[in-house]
């Protein structure tokens, strides 16, 4: 089914969850079982490690190219790795830490086969984008561009920052491993749209050269660095004639990322059909 065209209507019935606090020990609950899409990534493996710290979570199903699959050497106990998604329809949850490319094929199977979906994955084209909007018309789909409950409280500083410093240039900084594809990178977008939220006139310049004119107020300057293993580090600064303010993230390793997956995917699979953020999770 391509994503141009609208999706058809489906009955929707999910379990519902008891638990509404998020913490690290009330993950626990009903037994949640997990697809995992790119389960043999760097964020995929991260998730499945987790997984096992909780007796009642599970990841049932592990889906990636069938090339990953075949050299694969580990062993991974009570899931089953697929390179065809459909195959794996008996799970509660699906998480994708694929790629942008797989979006497709993750809606489509989500919708038909009536799952929540976590969609961890940034770089979404428009046409993807609209896509999900679309599919979570039907079923119940959690979106954000970094999944660190720690980058959504970042964010409401950046937000309380915009306001204060409404006189100071801002720009962007964002810096990531050399393999990471997309840029700027999902959160610092996602930056970008939280100083949007505040100065309504904000546009966006994705990088500069020697060919870029003058600064003009309104822009905010957006610049991607690439290299090393870095996990993710995210600055915003707040320029004015005299001063500086610099508020940054830095990300030594993964982990709160896998961690707001699990969150994430319990907290989905007690809601109906709709789209859902960092802001839905903590009823902000």
């Amino acid at each position: 089914m391509s994503l141009g065209k609208p999706f058809g209507i489906h009955k929707i019935c999910y379990k519902r969850c008891e638990n509404e606090n998020f913490s690290k020990e009330n993950i626990r609950g009903e037994n949640l079982k997990i697809l995992i899409n790119g389960f043999l990534g760097k964020m995929g493996q991260k998730v499945y490690a987790l997984s096992k710290k909780f007796d009642d979570v599970e990841v049932v199903y592990g889906v990636d190219s069938e090339e990953k699959i075949v050299n694969s050497k580990n062993i991974f106990e009570n899931v089953e790795l697929l390179s065809d998604i459909s195959k794996g329809k008996n799970c509660d949850v699906v998480i994708d830490f694929s790629h942008s490319s797989a979006t497709e094929s993750v809606l489509n199977f989500c919708v038909f086969n009536h799952k929540p979906l976590v969609v961890a994955t940034t770089g979404h084209t428009k046409l993807q984008e609209e896509g999900i909007v679309r599919a979570s018309h039907l079923v119940p789909i959690f979106k954000a561009s970094n999944l660190s409950v720690s980058v959504w409280n970042f964010m409401k500083l950046i937000r309380q920052a915009t306001t204060y410093f409404e006189d100071f240039d801002i720009e962007i900084i964002e810096k990531h491993h050399a393999f990471k594809v997309d840029s700027p990178s999902g959160t610092a977008k996602t930056m970008f749209d939280t100083v949007k939220s505040v100065r309504k006139n904000a546009k966006m310049i994705a990088g500069r050269n020697e060919n870029s004119p003058t600064r003009q107020r309104d822009d905010v300057g957006v610049h991607s660095i690439r290299g090393g293993g870095v996990c993710g580090e995210h600055s915003i600064i707040f320029l004015s004639q005299n001063e500086e303010i610099k508020i940054t993230h830095f990300a030594s390793c993964t982990d709160e990322f896998a961690k707001g997956a699990l969150i994430a995917s319990k907290f989905i699979l007690a809601q109906k059909s709709g789209l859902f953020d960092m802001k839905s999770l903590f009823k902000e």
